[in-house]
């Protein structure tokens, strides 16, 4: 049933018959004629969704809420977007400002990578291309950490570039639409969607086109119970036609995420001080603030047996995208973190450093638990 074809002529898609089946090569011939790009942009001007930065065209500020809102839902994210825009308003702010400001800021959002690569694309910006954005995708993606999500939606949203814009939304309501089964978590389906959404974006406001698709696969086209009587696309999907709504879009189902184990360490001075340290630049939490940790074996975690001789507090976990994480948090005496690296700050200062959302989690629970157990 896949319908996909990574090649595209006179921004029509070059199906075959043999390619895509009798009903998906007839469904391509339809949805051709059916003016997909006209009907979505439309639907967006009735019914889109009012988000604050939908009218702004600064490359610089939609830059800041893509990656902002990658991995997080929109009501926790326009708060942090607003925040961020509001200490770095700028390219220049961002790329004079300390990163480990640029990581306070980013504090709960996860994913500090993107954080990391803001603060140095900001700089590459301003020192290789005199702080101005490139208006092509190709030239956006050779900035850190831009990839072709990203540099898509600057180009279109900034510049007004006849691309089209995919995230998860828009691989299901495509998926739908074309009835094709193929993996949309593969990147040979995103590449052969690619050609085929920048074929329906011709001709139509870049914009508002691929604002529209996003908003019809957050709003009507979402994952279970389709509103398909509410959706601009009904009368050309294949889907809705042959009643496989439900089964699409196919995901390839991956297997357990690996757990890893690790004991935390709480340890405090005579005044009450906690000892933290940075982690290295790359990596895990790059760049961020922690409490001492070590990685332990599954059994000595199920034991609460620490190599360190800590008294157990309490345990709780963080999913990571590859992997679990099962923490088991400890104190320590101060004499045995004795040759540890860090320094001591006290409970005043602490909430200045920037800390990734698993530690946090960790001194929001201490907190709890401090006054019942007579913690310190």
């Amino acid at each position: 049933m896949a319908v996909c074809s990574e090649k595209a002529v006179l921004h029509v898609p070059s199906y075959t018959q043999e390619q895509t089946g009798q009903t998906g090569y007839l469904a391509v011939l339809f949805f051709i004629s059916m003016h997909i790009g006209d009907r979505i942009v439309k639907w967006y001007e009735q019914q889109g969704r009012d988000m604050p930065w939908r009218e702004v065209h600064d490359p610089y500020l939609i830059w800041i809420q893509e990656v902002v809102m990658q991995q997080t839902r929109i009501e926790q994210g326009v708060g942090y977007y607003e925040r961020f825009v509001a200490r770095f308003p700028d390219l220049k702010t961002l790329a004079e400002a300390p990163l480990d400001e640029v990581l306070k800021y980013w504090e709960g959002l996860g994913y500090y990578s993107r954080a990391r690569n803001l603060h140095a694309a900001a700089q590459q910006l301003v020192s290789e291309h005199g702080g101005i954005f490139p208006r092509d995708p190709q030239a956006l993606m050779r900035l850190k950490g831009i990839g072709p999500y990203t540099a898509r939606a600057i180009a279109s949203f900034a510049f007004g570039a006849e691309t089209g814009v995919i995230d998860g939304n828009v691989l299901r309501v495509m998926a739908r639409v074309l009835g094709d089964d193929s993996p949309i978590n593969q990147p040979r389906t995103r590449k052969a969607f690619q050609g085929i959404i920048d074929t329906w974006v011709q001709g139509v406001p870049s914009r508002a086109f691929n604002h529209g698709i996003i908003d019809l696969g957050a709003t009507v086209c979402t994952p279970t119970q389709p509103g398909c009587l509410l959706c601009p696309l009904e009368t050309a999907c294949v889907a809705r036609a042959e009643g496989h709504t439900h089964l699409l879009p196919f995901k390839e189902k991956k297997g357990p995420k690996p757990v890893r184990y690790f004991h935390f360490y709480m340890v405090h001075d005579a005044r009450g001080a906690r000892l933290i340290r940075q982690r290295p630049a790359q990596g895990l939490w790059g760049g961020l603030w922690e409490i001492p940790n070590a990685e332990v074996e599954a059994e000595a975690f199920q034991r609460q047996l620490d190599p360190r001789g800590g008294d157990y507090c309490f345990s709780l976990r963080h999913i990571f995208t590859h992997f679990e994480m099962q923490i088991g948090v400890y104190t320590l005496p101060t004499p045995a973190a004795a040759g540890w690296e860090g320094q001591f700050v006290s409970p005043e200062k602490i909430s200045t450093f920037a800390f990734a959302r698993a530690v946090l989690n960790i001194f929001s629970r201490w907190e709890k638990n401090a006054p019942q157990t007579g913690l310190l």
